[in-house]
């Protein structure tokens, strides 16, 4: 299943693509005025076969009335409740053992990456200005992934741990 989330849906995009769903938001679209963006969201919505995620009534009336595109109204405001009402909508399944699969920033797919590359990282030298012990943290983690497209490293860390746990708990129906 694959999405596309309105500007209000930021966290909500990321959250999907942390559980690995094929998710692009109007937030990485530029220079388009409301009415433009719309009518591009809806384009790129059926020509991609990408559900629209929105809490605007009217975008989410003239998808489905109008363009025949599967819409999903979002109504809730906290996160867990948007994918859980997300999850109920189209089955969707998540895993109780996550494995990183898309950027949750840009959307790009992740693949493993080496030391070397993990060393020359961004992200690693921000950690190393603060003092981090590179060595204990990249064998604290053993495992690195790299987006294909922003190229941004991440790894499974206690962030990562607990939203596994609370989709966890969605998918268990708590």
């Amino acid at each position: 299943m694959k999405f596309l989330a309105d500007r209000m849906l930021g966290r909500l995009s990321s959250w999907l693509r942390i559980l690995g769903y094929d998710t692009l938001s109007a937030n990485s679209f530029a220079g388009l005025s409301n009415a433009a963006e719309d009518t591009f969201m809806l384009q790129l919505s059926g020509s991609e076969e990408r559900a629209l995620l929105t809490k605007d009534i009217q975008l989410h009336t003239r998808a489905r009335q109008k363009c025949g595109i599967p819409s999903l109204l979002v109504r809730e405001g906290d996160v867990l409740c948007q994918l859980n009402q997300v999850r109920q909508q189209y089955g969707l399944v998540f895993p109780k053992e996550l494995e990183p699969v898309r950027c949750s920033v840009c959307n790009g797919t992740l693949e493993l990456v080496s030391t070397e590359d993990i060393l020359r990282s961004h992200e690693i030298n921000k950690l190393r200005t603060k003092g981090v012990d590179i060595e204990k943290f990249i064998h604290r983690y053993a495992h690195f992934y790299k987006c294909s497209q922003c190229s941004k490293i991440f790894w499974n860390g206690q962030h990562w741990r607990n939203m596994v746990n609370k989709t966890r708990h969605l998918s268990e129906g708590h």
